[in-house]
Formats: structure tokens, sequence, C-alpha cells
């Protein structure tokens, strides 16, 4: 969808680093799309490509594959719209079928945090994680309350963010920090404590 120069444009833009190849066109255009709540799609790519990983086209199956391994994997990318974060993410129209695909490859989930165009943080942890968390909304929607799916079957940082398996892709904690001012939270305390751990 993008051309490797656009995104490597869009790269760098996300991760703070200056570039004589930006101008205001461009950064009009990247703030247009990077924020657009009806569209991940930039933010995604710009997530795979930190995380080494090339993006599978079209919006239903997996959104990337390693490029090492050739691994498929969920990308979840999360956007500051004024409200902290929880540093979760969530299956769409999620049924017990796909639970259990997942599960059984132990899918690979890619969570990203993007604030005023800016990434702060790429992580990377295992379906397992989350498993119970997920299990328990599909058992109480579509089998105890006989639904064909959860409609958004969620999970939060606190299912991750204690994984000693974590992966950490990208971590900026100089703009993380200067973004987390009492009253205008842009992650949970919790979340921000462990990422400034790291």
């Amino acid at each position: 969808m993008f051309t490797p120069e656009l995104l490597q444009l869009a790269v760098e833009r996300s991760t703070g680093k200056s570039s004589k190849k930006l101008d205001s066109l461009f950064e009009e255009l990247y703030e247009i799309y990077v924020n657009d709540p009806n569209s991940s799609t930039l933010r995604e790519h710009i997530t795979a490509n930190i995380a080494n990983c090339d993006p599978i086209a079209g919006k239903l199956g997996r959104d990337c594959k390693c490029k090492l391994t050739g691994e498929e994997k969920e990308i979840k990318p999360k956007n500051y719209y004024k409200s902290t974060t929880n540093g979760g993410g969530c299956f769409n129209d999620y049924t017990r079928l796909r639970y259990l695909k997942d599960y059984a490859v132990n899918l690979p989930i890619i969570s990203s945090l993007f604030v005023y165009g800016r990434l702060m943080y790429v992580v990377e942890y295992k379906f397992k994680q989350i498993a119970d968390k997920l299990d328990k909304q599909v058992t109480d929607i579509c089998e105890d309350k006989g639904q064909r799916y959860v409609r958004s079957c969620s999970w939060t940082y606190e299912q991750w963010y204690n994984d000693p398996n974590l992966i950490v892709h990208y971590l900026d904690k100089d703009y993380i920090h200067e973004h987390h001012v009492k009253g205008h939270y842009k992650i949970r305390t919790k979340l921000y404590e462990k990422l400034m751990s790291m």
C-alpha cells in the first residue's frame, strides 16, 4: 500500500527523527492519516516496520509476517484519543472457533501506542498471556448467553505487562515521561511505571 520510501519517512516521523525530506505537505498528510480514528492502516504499517515484519494486505486475517521466520502476527496499534489508554486491544466479532485457532498457535500480538503522531512503544507478547481474559468473555457472551460472537473481546495491559517473555521492539522513555502529566495521563500509571523500568 505504501512505497518503501514513504513508509520510511512515516517511521522516521513517528519515532521523532528529524528528516530533511519532510515538508509541510507531508506533515499535514501524516497528521491526518496517523490520527484517523476510522483507519489504523498507517499505524499498523509503522508498527510492523519497527517490529521487523511485512504487512499482509487486506483487513481479514493476520496483519503481518515476521521477515525472518514468516510467522504471522496480529498488530494492535492504539492511538491516544483524549482519554488515558489501558494498553489493551480487542478482537471484533470474536467466536470460540477463532479463540481456539489463536490459542493453538499461541498467536503473537504486537501492541503499540501513538500519541500526537509519535510512537511511544511497540511491544510483543503471546496470545496465552491474554487467553484467560478472552475465554471468560467468550464463555459468558457466546456459551452462557447464546450469542454467536463477542462484539468486542478485549484485554488490557494487566494481562501482558508482567510477561517475562515480553519483547520490546521500541520504547521512547523520554516521550512517555514528558507526557505523563497529572490530570493528562496518556497511559495508566502502572503501565507507565513498568515501561519506565525497562
